[in-house]
């Protein structure tokens, strides 16, 4: 039988750069120490996107023990392994990090430049800096642009992989991005390459969640109406109304857009605390009356979808979700509920909408909303990361909404900064599990999922 460690070097090279994920790449490496030299003698690592998302965890930081400590290993949590590992990144230190997809992040901090920074090859590719943006604050000698850099851009999605492998640049040049920003959470693009960002014409403010599905890109706003993005409009890049706000939704639920089983769903979080009126009877549970039911035969299931799982590439236990070490947290009701009154902010719940073509006459919008009670075997994915839904696997539970604490601009009012509104919620019987045993929180850039 052959030796597969007496593979010559050049064939072990080809093999290397034909890996597609990071899970094969590093399971390349850990075949035996011929293979692993293979990959150290690579011009760079690839740059590519993870099978999983894993949660990246905030900076360590220890007020006793500053000197010592180094800020520029950030920990990752594998779901399905329920084991971490640490990568070196120095590029990330002291910046806000938030998901931009195909196993990339976005950085920005006090010096006002953004970057994509992908973690494994820790590749960078610069965007405009926030000053570029068309709409700013009104800056002064005693408020600067340092004073809002960690939320003045809260989202951004990418039309596809910003590294490209035959491209006369070290990036995409055909990748659009877009993003969320500012005082009044406008919309603006770019392309890689570019200098500066370009406003999108929008019919209203606060957008909340974007994404980029069938070759377009896709906007919710705080009242849950859904918009399309128009580059090619003889007028400029506008965004167009698609879908209506649903019915009594509020302005304080957190939208998010994403793509599930081949649909686009518009799902609704639901927090409490003394911030989003605790003494509101009308909040104590997801009732019908909080979302836009306009179909009698509402609650079908997401389509199922199979993919194949395995990835045990990683070397020591970390703490998150399994049989063992995850606390159960009731609802609203639970014994917790005194001490989640103590915090400013906490999620209780979802609601999930599906938009569906529409066609009948007399209707103004392309697309009508359509309640959905199950995911099928879909797990939804949410957060300051691009939103996504992937097939449970292992300890990836189905039917479930994985959620991360996104509230960056209450971070600062938080002890210890935010991360603490995380978890995971059962769609089937409105329970909550924490997603992660141990405590990280950052006053601007606490965990999320990396995707």
């Amino acid at each position: 039988m052959a030796d597969w460690t007496d593979l010559p070097v050049d064939i072990l090279v080809v093999i290397s750069q034909s890996l597609t994920v990071i899970e094969d790449f590093t399971s390349f490496a850990a075949v035996c120490k011929d293979w692993k030299s293979v990959t150290s003698i690579l011009k760079k690592k690839p740059s590519l996107p993870t099978r999983y998302p894993r949660l990246m965890l905030a900076e360590k930081i220890d007020t006793e023990d500053q000197e010592n400590q180094d800020a520029s290993i950030r920990c990752f949590l594998n779901l399905l392994t329920s084991k971490r590992f640490q990568l070196q990144l120095p590029e990330a230190n002291g910046r806000k990090c938030t998901g931009a997809h195909y196993g990339w992040l976005w950085t920005i901090g006090t010096d006002l430049q953004i970057n994509l920074l992908h973690p494994f090859s820790r590749q960078q590719i610069c965007l405009p800096p926030m000053l570029t943006f068309p709409d700013q604050y009104e800056y002064n000698e005693k408020f600067t642009p340092q004073e809002v850099w960690y939320f003045f851009v809260s989202k951004i999605a990418m039309s596809s992989n910003p590294c490209k492998e035959k491209s006369l640049h070290d990036y995409n040049e055909d990748c659009t991005v877009v993003a969320i920003y500012g005082e009044f959470s406008i919309l603006a693009f770019t392309k890689l390459g570019g200098t500066v960002w370009t406003n999108i014409s929008v019919h209203s403010r606060v957008y909340q969640d974007i994404i980029f599905y069938n070759g377009k890109f896709y906007a919710v706003d705080a009242h849950g109406v859904v918009v399309v993005c128009e580059f090619d409009d003889a007028n400029g890049p506008k965004a167009t109304v698609i879908a209506p706000a649903p019915i009594e939704t509020r302005d304080t639920y957190q939208k998010y857009l994403v793509e599930s089983s081949g649909h686009l769903l518009l799902v609704s979080r639901i927090r409490r605390g003394y911030l989003f009126g605790d003494d509101d009877d009308d909040d104590d549970d997801v009732e019908e009356d909080d979302i836009d039911d306009q179909d009698e035969d509402a609650g079908d299931d997401i389509d199922d979808q199979d993919e194949d799982a395995g990835d045990n590439i990683d070397e020591c236990k970390g703490d998150v979700d399994g049989s063992d070490n995850v606390d159960q947290v009731e609802d609203a009701e639970g014994s917790d509920k005194e001490e989640e009154k103590k915090a400013r902010y906490y999620t209780i719940g979802f609601s999930v909408l599906r938009l569906d073509e529409c066609h009948e006459e007399g209707n103004n919008y392309a697309y009508r909303l359509t309640e959905v009670t199950n995911l099928g075997d879909q797990a939804l994915f949410l957060g300051s990361n691009v939103s996504t839904s992937i097939a449970s696997s292992g300890c990836i539970k189905p039917n479930c909404i994985y959620f991360t604490d996104d509230n960056c601009e209450l971070y600062f009012n938080e002890p210890g900064g935010g991360g603490h509104d995380t978890g995971i919620f059962n769609m089937e019987d409105g329970t909550i599990q924490l997603n992660y045993a141990g405590e990280s929180r950052s006053n601007f850039s606490p965990p999320l999922w990396y995707i």
